[in-house]
């Protein structure tokens, strides 16, 4: 198993405690809201816990635990008789009251892009680095390669100017042979009678 192979499991094994740990606390939280709604006399339903335990729907559906307490607390509500609390009357919304609401929700937005904005830039970080050490061993590769590869040419170019030069020296001497060879035969040819 190679470096990188070891810290992807280690990291996934880390995402997954942390969501099970997540996943743990919500459960707390949505049975403590269905204890509290039973205890106040308040209607149990499904989307209620939900919003009141700061949780997705899908979440108090899907969590057999959690879903079985909301049905029991609803049976329990239907069947023995359990008094639903009134809800409590709201006064009508004002103009001005909407304004501040969408207002507020309006600057809670901006803060959620900030937030999401420096999450994204962490991550372009985080994955950026992660990207360069793993190029960057393979740089040092590719570059200690290359050293190699200049190396053993430099020693091929050295070799082969030298038989360069060898070849040469052959050459001027040959081409002095020659000439030492044509004089001596145009002087044998004068000589013959």
């Amino acid at each position: 198993m190679s470096g990188t192979e070891s810290s992807r499991d280690a990291r996934v094994a880390r995402l997954r405690q942390a969501r099970q740990s997540d996943s743990a606390t919500q459960a707390t939280r949505a049975r403590e809201v269905v204890r509290d709604l039973l205890n106040a006399g308040q209607r149990v339903s499904f989307a209620r816990v939900a919003r009141e335990a700061d949780v997705s729907t899908w979440f108090v559906y899907n969590n057999s635990e959690i879903k079985a307490a909301v049905r029991d607390a609803m049976n329990d509500q239907t069947h023995h008789g359990v008094e639903v609390a009134a809800a409590p009357r709201h006064e009508r919304a004002t103009p001005a009251s909407l304004r501040t609401d969408l207002a507020l929700a309006g600057e809670e937005i901006k803060d959620l892009k900030r937030e999401r904005d420096a999450l994204k830039h962490r991550i372009q970080l985080a994955l950026g680095a992660e990207i360069d050490n793993v190029d960057q061993a393979d740089l040092v590769k590719r570059i200690q390669d290359l050293e190699h590869q200049n190396r053993v040419l430099a020693q091929e170019l050295t070799q082969t100017r030298t038989n360069a030069d060898r070849l040469a020296r052959l050459r001027d001497e040959s081409e002095e042979t020659i000439t030492s060879l044509r004089l001596a035969l145009r002087k044998a040819i004068r000589a013959v009678p």
